[in-house]
């Protein structure tokens, strides 16, 4: 099967780096039935922060948007790691998204919209989401986004009935 979101980041000029590791204990994936949880990522590039700060102070609005692209990016990435590519995605559902900014800031969502806009170039009409985003004192690492994903899968192909057993 083609994957058509790899290809879609491919014509973008985003090549999926290697998932970063967690910074806690925890895992960055788990699959809980027809659900796929992201933790949250951040925007790191070969396991260092791309950009540092709060925003509205060392960081503009538009630097915020590449952060909150570059973590999504690493979600993609956690995800492909986790299955393998994206042909099971259903839909994403949820973008939860952390601004670390100055008490003045209130472009939370232009932020974060970085993120939502590469899940909408990448996944078309499976990429409609609900959103909560929130502005934050501080992130690990010193790091001014982090985002975290939730998807609905199909099925894998093992574990998908025979067609004469769905109901009419």
């Amino acid at each position: 099967m083609i994957d058509v979101v790899m290809q879609r980041l491919a014509a973008m000029g985003v090549d999926l780096p290697v998932p970063p590791q967690p910074m806690g204990s925890y895992v960055p994936v788990i699959e809980a039935g027809s659900m796929l949880f992201v933790s949250m990522q951040g925007p790191l590039v070969n396991g260092r922060p791309a950009h540092i700060g709060l925003l509205g102070h060392a960081l503009s609005v538009e630097q915020g948007r590449d952060a909150a692209k570059c973590a999504a990016i690493n979600a993609l990435a956690q995800i492909h790691r986790h299955l393998g590519g994206f042909t099971r995605i259903r839909q994403i559902i949820r973008l939860d998204g952390y601004v670390a900014c100055t008490d003045e800031f209130l472009s939370h969502p232009q932020v974060i919209d970085g993120a939502s806009d590469l899940l909408a170039a990448a996944f078309e009409d499976r990429a409609g989401h609900v959103r909560s985003l929130c502005g934050v004192r501080n992130l690990p690492g010193n790091i001014p986004v982090g985002v975290a994903i939730c998807a609905e899968l199909l099925p894998a192909a093992s574990q998908q009935p025979p067609a004469d057993t769905f109901p009419d």
